[in-house]
């Protein structure tokens, strides 16, 4: 049987579990459910915790592109972007300067958004007008939301690559007729 190789092009599971968590969790959170419900609360630190999950993860298992390391964004990166804006460049893995500068600001603002929904209900931060500044959290974030959608789509079209695709489970593979073992 063939080694399972990894496949450059596809987010690993941990990556992808975070991902999507934390996308469940806006969507209900955001656009589901009653703000001050139980579910909200709880949905919030949900939130906080995928992403220190994903912190921790990328600071100490994760390889190649998930690797904290790996999405900090440097000058060549916005120089490779600017290049690939004039002409089409081919798919590659991982982000690219301005997507990575992206994570960072999505990660920020659903800590920002869920911090101060904790805030809030605590008796300083009702004093000084958490509630305010979730609000503000909660439009930012959803502006943010709504330019990473924007961005996958012009992105995918650009690099003629399926974005979204990487972030999916992978189906397995059936081997192929030449990569079976000889019968002997």
């Amino acid at each position: 049987m063939p080694s399972r190789k990894a496949d450059p092009f596809h987010w690993d599971g941990l990556v992808r579990l975070t991902h999507w968590g934390v996308a469940a969790v806006c969507i209900g959170n955001l656009w589901l459910n009653e703000a001050g419900e139980e579910w909200h609360e709880w949905l919030g630190y949900g939130a906080m915790a995928l992403i220190g999950l994903r912190l921790l993860w990328g600071l100490t298992l994760a390889r190649g592109h998930a690797r904290l390391r790996a999405l900090i964004p440097s000058r060549d990166d916005f120089r490779q972007q600017a290049v690939a804006l004039r002409e089409r460049a081919p798919a590659a893995p991982g982000h690219h300067g301005s997507g990575k500068l992206a994570v960072w600001v999505l990660w920020l603002l659903v800590l920002a958004t869920a911090g101060s929904g904790w805030f809030q209900n605590t008796e300083i931060g009702f004093e000084l007008g958490a509630d305010d500044w979730h609000e503000w959290c909660t439009w930012a974030l959803q502006a943010m939301i709504a330019l990473h959608l924007c961005a996958i789509v012009y992105t995918s079209w650009r690099q003629r690559s399926n974005l979204v695709i990487r972030m999916l489970p992978r189906r397995r593979r059936q081997v192929s007729q030449h990569q079976q073992e000889p019968h002997f």
